[in-house]
């Protein structure tokens, strides 16, 4: 039997309605696929251990997919099904589904490695970048482009049949009616949890692609519903930490953190730092340790916090508290910060606002706070543990160079060979956990026309373990000061919350330990990525380059690892 001619037999205004009428079953069809294809998202969301979490990702999950195949039927084919040819209609409908299905399963797979979405700034990157060199394996597509034709292909015949009969309209329609109160449901959720502050399902919103849920804290506050809050500030953007903190009991003991600034890594030598090398040699050595950014006081940041410099205005501000500091208190710790009280931001987390019930002891030479320190030590008691951070800054002054300064650099090395010594004759070492680093590079060290100071960014850092652990153990891992804040928090505080919830770091003592692939750091506009000896930089205007042992050169951006940086440093904004 020969194919009808709808022009020919039917009326512009029945082609319209015919249209429609199949569009209608297509519509719901592609409505349980795209739902069946944002069940995808659920092995990405953060935790949904509780009821009320749980029931949001459900409901926002029908709601959102449901309604970006409506918007894509309502924006796409409604008005070409105007045009009056019902087989032109059917056939740009299958063409449209098909392109939204597969933009869908591109935005799965992103958000699956990537925690992202498809937006303007990511499909920049990827045009620019000519040979899809992402770091994301799109294999997948070879098979899922062709099953998506096939079944649109059968969902356009499945749909010509709402042509001749009525059936599973009354199906269709209690779907789209759940759908509709999904969405509704899920926004109204939404803004509950905006106005209450509520973390877990605030956490949620960037779960589904395109997904704009509604906040309605300041209106409701606006019209009396909630009570207005204030703050000197106004309210902060970030939210630290992300989840809250809990403790196991620990044994406490003495953390001693001594920070000898201005030491990098290459001024360990026989004839200049012996008693340095050989606590090196004795005790936990980490050997590719970098210091984030080119400044003391930064870096002592993101030693205490373990989170971006970024975020320090908003946490002076708003008189916010390292995680580990809180749990010193709460184990009755006596925490003191001792330096020599020259003029240089090494001292700025001591002095900063922030920080509060810190003993600061100034004193007038290195030597003299080491003593100090010692002294300090001697006078801990198991019922009050002592955190104690000993800072020394004569070698961070740039004025001191050649002879002059391998004086002071061997005179600083016998006086930390001293306080080791007296830390273990008075027995201290058995309940103490001493840490050996530095907080700012050599300042001698010049490396022209680089962006990141690789050389003078690498330095010693020493973990001294209590009871023999880990003796004479060379760690050949990526680490940086980001990762301070949790190796103290869950190694020797006890604390239970994952590192990533307070910190961008990781815990160095844990048997678990990975080597990442960078440390995330930032140069004004510039975002970098540290490796072992090189370093990318990501500028503000879209270019890349790849920076290795004084060369730099023009690279392809790397939108895994892009993204993944972005992520990293956005972790605690709200």
């Amino acid at each position: 039997m020969a194919d009808l001619n709808f022009p020919k037999f039917f009326s512009y205004r029945e082609q319209v309605a015919r249209a429609n009428l199949w569009g209608r079953q297509f519509l719901f069809l592609n409505l349980l696929l795209s739902s069946a294809i944002g069940l995808a998202y659920f092995y990405a969301t953060p935790d949904t251990s509780a009821f009320l979490p749980f029931f949001y990702l459900l409901v926002s999950w029908l709601g959102q997919m449901c309604f970006l195949t409506f918007a894509v039927y309502l924006v796409g084919f409604f008005p070409v099904s105007l045009i009056g040819s019902f087989r032109l209609s059917k056939g740009i409908a299958v063409a449209l589904a098909v392109i939204g299905d597969i933009v869908l399963l591109f935005d799965v797979k992103l958000y699956l490695i990537a925690r992202v979405h498809i937006v303007p700034p990511v499909i920049s990157i990827m045009m620019r970048d000519l040979d899809f060199y992402t770091g994301l394996n799109y294999n997948f597509m070879y098979i899922a482009v062709p099953l998506v034709i096939a079944l649109q292909l059968l969902f356009a015949r499945l749909a010509g049949r709402s042509l001749y009969t009525q059936r599973g309209g009354a199906v269709r329609a209690a779907f789209e009616i759940a759908a509709l109160c999904a969405f509704l449901c899920s926004h109204g959720l939404s803004a509950w949890a905006d106005a209450a502050s509520y973390r877990p399902i605030t956490a949620l919103r960037s779960v589904y692609p395109a997904h704009y849920p509604l906040t309605a804290k300041s209106f409701l506050a606006s019209h009396g519903w909630l009570p207005e809050k204030s703050t000197a500030g106004g309210a902060p953007g970030y939210i630290y930490p992300l989840t809250d903190i809990t403790s196991s009991e620990a044994r406490p003991v003495n953390i001693i953190m001594v920070f000898a600034n201005g030491l990098s890594y290459s001024d360990l030598n026989d004839e200049d730092t012996p008693q340095i090398l050989g606590i090196k040699r004795t005790y936990m050595s980490f050997e590719n340790h970098y210091l984030p950014y080119v400044s003391a006081g930064d870096n002592f940041f993101a030693a205490m916090f373990g989170v971006p410099v970024e975020y320090s205005a908003a946490f002076a501000e708003h008189r916010t508290y390292p995680v580990t500091l809180e749990q010193m208190y709460r184990n009755e710790y006596l925490v003191r910060a001792i330096s020599d009280g020259s003029p240089s931001d090494s001292n700025y987390v001591f002095v900063n606002g922030a920080l509060r019930s810190v003993n600061y002891v100034s004193t007038k030479s290195d030597e003299e706070s080491l003593k100090a320190g010692a002294a300090d030590a001697g006078l801990s008691k198991p019922s009050r543990p002592l955190a104690l951070s000993v800072v020394l800054n004569d070698l961070a002054n740039p004025k001191l160079s050649g002879k002059a300064r391998r004086q002071r650099l061997r005179s600083i090395d016998a006086a930390i060979g001293q306080f080791m010594t007296t830390l273990d004759e008075e027995g201290k070492l058995e309940h103490t956990v001493v840490f050996i680093t530095s907080a700012q590079g050599n300042p001698g060290i010049v490396e022209e026309g680089r962006i990141f100071p690789h050389q003078q960014s690498h330095v010693p850092f020493i973990a001294c373990l209590p009871g023999g652990a880990n003796r004479g153990v060379s760690m050949q891992i990526l680490s940086s000061h980001f990762d301070i804040a949790p190796t103290i928090g869950e190694s020797i505080l006890g604390i239970t919350t994952n590192p990533s919830d307070y910190s961008i770091g990781e815990d160095l003592l844990s048997p678990d330990a990975r080597d990442r692939s960078f440390i995330v750091s930032s140069r004004k506009d510039d975002l970098l990525l540290i490796r072992q000896g090189s370093v990318s930089i990501y500028k503000s205007d879209g270019n890349a380059y790849f920076e290795s042992e004084g060369t730099q050169k023009a690279v392809s951006p790397n939108l895994e690892h892009l993204i993944e940086a972005m992520r990293i440093i956005n972790r605690f904004e709200k």
